[in-house]
């Protein structure tokens, strides 16, 4: 009798342990599906709100300029950074991120605020795999343009300057008319948008006044490590008086005073104005080029 009952108290407990490893293991894999799946959707939500930040931040900082451009009263704007704003020296402030998820084209700027980019790129395309086409590098220039995978280049034949005629592998350059083009991806994998693409130099694009905005703010994404580094550019071009005999250009110039790059964490950011300036011929049509100083403090 106290063997029988021994086994069935054994059988209980047994039954018990069964019962909580069994649990167990549904919490477990309950538990990893849910890290499996909730941490993508996490990072995608964080990866969002600190572009949408970035956006709205650099809006802000194009509407202060634009603000004290026409009323000379000095601005201060306190602001916590999560990446990288610098001031560079080709008239722009730029403000870097890096996120797990992309959120804006990888090939070229695409325009968020004042219009359209007040840049652009030569650029020639065919498809990465075997692809092969007429393709004209710059206005000038026409070549046959040839993408192969494995190893993955291009090859540039019949060009009308013969000089760029040759092969050239992903991330290599070449000198065209004493500028550089780049061979910017060969997307084999397909994972960008299956082109082999080629960027030539930047160039300014001039606005009209009473029509564009001086400055406009775009952005683009770079793969960096696993993860992508986002590039929000606000870009202060000039303004040509098209419709008058002289064809004057009005610009507003971005002076650093101080430092000229700030990290992540807490700042200070001082916008100030300064008289305007008169250079005689130097607008983009030939007319006069009144310039505008505006200094950029920034602690």
């Amino acid at each position: 009798m106290f063997l029988s009952k021994d086994i069935k108290f054994y059988r209980k407990a047994q039954s018990q342990i069964l019962s909580i490893m069994l649990i167990t293991g549904i919490l477990i894999t309950v538990i990893g599906a849910t890290y499996m799946w909730g941490i993508p959707l996490i990072e995608k939500g964080r990866s969002s709100s600190e572009s949408e930040f970035a956006e709205s931040f650099m809006v802000h900082l194009k509407e202060k300029i634009d603000n004290v451009a026409t009323t000379g009263e000095q601005r201060t704007i306190p602001i916590e950074l999560n990446g990288n704003l610098e001031l560079t020296e080709d008239n722009s402030l730029t403000y870097t991120i890096v996120t797990r998820g992309l959120n804006i084209a990888t090939t070229a700027w695409v325009p968020l605020a004042g219009g359209t980019s007040p840049v652009e790129n030569d650029m020639a395309a065919v498809a990465a795999n075997g692809g092969s086409e007429t393709v004209d590098i710059n206005a000038d220039v026409t070549c046959t343009m040839t993408s192969s995978c494995g190893p993955d280049q291009i090859t540039l034949t019949g060009c009308t300057k013969p000089s760029i005629d040759g092969t050239y592998s992903e991330d290599s350059n070449f000198i065209l008319d004493s500028e550089s083009y780049h061979v910017h991806h060969i997307d084999c994998i397909g994972d960008i948008d299956g082109q082999a693409l080629i960027i030539g130099p930047e160039r300014e694009k001039a606005g009209i006044v009473g029509i564009d905005e001086a400055g406009v703010l775009i952005a683009k994404s770079e793969a960096s490590g696993g993860k992508f580094k986002t590039i929000y550019r606000l870009v202060y071009r000039e303004l040509d008086d098209v419709t008058t005999p002289g064809q004057d250009g009005y610009r507003i110039e971005l002076v650093r005073k101080g430092n000229n790059v700030l990290g992540p964490g807490q700042h200070r950011i001082t916008i100030q104005r300064d008289e305007n300036q008169k250079v005689i011929g130097k607008s983009k049509h030939g007319g006069d080029l009144i310039g505008t100083t505006i200094y950029i403090s920034m602690s």
